[in-house]
């Protein structure tokens, strides 16, 4: 068994609908069954990667020499045609993943569709049209910074409080803090966990969050996986709720 989201699939999960796809967590990545051409497997889905990437070894593995490939991607049962990937090493960001990480689907590929992520159980949905907006459901603009969507959000230490622009990060665990330091200095050999004290966005507040000191804000999938989330990068908004 595969656990989604830290949920195991059972034979009484809920079955995956038209326009959907089952998605699971790996090593802090959102992760979705595709195929680009006869390149069937995982991709990661990151919404703060600009362009779609097909790993190097897996390109090399089909053939592929040249720097990109295009092909049909097949993703939550939408086929789109003649998408084009870059080809990528991605072996220091996939090398320790559960499973072989083919590429990673990035914003190329979402702004063309309005994408829901619900995390229980774990499911990625794609639409042509924007769904009714469910009631009470806080919605962020969202603002590209050189092809990266970014929304606003604030992150405190108890002391001092900053609001900023910050990534949709799908692709890691921990969210990002630019300009922060460490408490207090890491034993020699240790792997402490660095967390911020709160993180708050559309309304709802995340204390204690895993956190790393980085050089671009994002907030990562410690934080999304306790929502369910409406993207829309064409229109620039998304819709944050939380976890049922």
């Amino acid at each position: 068994m595969r656990a989604l989201c830290g949920i195991v699939l059972t034979l009484t999960s809920r079955p995956v609908l038209a326009g959907e796809a089952r998605c699971w967590v790996d090593h802090g990545a959102l992760v979705v069954a595709a195929s680009f051409g006869d390149i069937a497997g995982d991709f990661i889905l990151d919404a703060s990667t600009p362009k779609s990437a097909l790993h190097l070894t897996r390109a090399q593995g089909d053939g592929i020499d040249a720097p990109s490939a295009t092909r049909r991607l097949v993703v939550a049962g939408e086929r789109l045609p003649g998408f084009s990937m870059d080809v990528v090493d991605l072996d220091a960001r996939t090398a320790m993943f559960d499973t072989v990480i083919n590429g990673v689907i990035g914003v190329d590929m979402l702004r063309r569709f309005v994408v829901d992520i619900d995390f229980a159980p774990c499911r990625v949905r794609l639409s042509r049209v924007a769904p009714p907006r469910p009631r009470g459901v806080e919605r962020l603009s969202i603002r590209e910074l050189e092809g990266v969507p970014t929304i606003r959000a604030s992150v405190s230490d108890g002391v001092a409080a900053r609001f900023d622009d910050f990534a949709i990060d799908t692709g890691r665990a921990a969210s990002v803090i630019t300009g922060a330091t460490l408490s207090r200095a890491p034993k020699p050999g240790a792997d402490p966990p660095i967390r911020i004290r709160a993180l708050a966005l559309a309304g709802q507040v995340f204390e204690q969050t895993p956190a790393q000191v980085g050089e671009a804000n994002s907030v990562g999938m410690s934080v999304w996986t306790k929502t369910r989330l409406r993207l829309d990068l064409r229109d620039g908004w998304i819709e944050v709720a939380p976890a049922q």
